[in-house]
């Protein structure tokens, strides 16, 4: 089993993913295609194909769909926010964006 370690890219497909679930369930497809849109516009390396272990504890995937668990709707929430506002540091070519 491959480690995966924090990284400032990472967090930013779990914020765009994490946005986007808060809106609703959604596919598998469509969250593999922000994921990979996400990581195009940080212009970085990144496999962006991780996401569902980087949202192990924030989302549950049945079937084909995935949605928020209880811990992913608090962290939402309380702290989407804060992490944006980082995020937007570490990465000032996203001032702008749609996350």
């Amino acid at each position: 089993m491959s480690v995966i370690r924090y990284s400032p890219a990472g967090e930013y497909i779990r914020l765009v993913i994490l946005k986007r679930l808060a809106k609703g369930p959604a596919t598998v497809e469509e969250l593999d295609a922000l994921a990979k849109r996400a990581v195009e516009a940080l212009g970085v390396r990144y496999d962006w194909r991780v996401w569902p272990v980087l949202l192990k504890r924030e989302i549950v995937i049945e079937g084909d769909v995935a949605r928020l668990t209880p811990y992913g709707e608090v962290l939402v929430r309380e702290a989407l926010g804060e992490v944006e506002e980082w995020l937007g540091k570490v990465f000032p070519q996203l001032k702008g964006a749609e996350t």
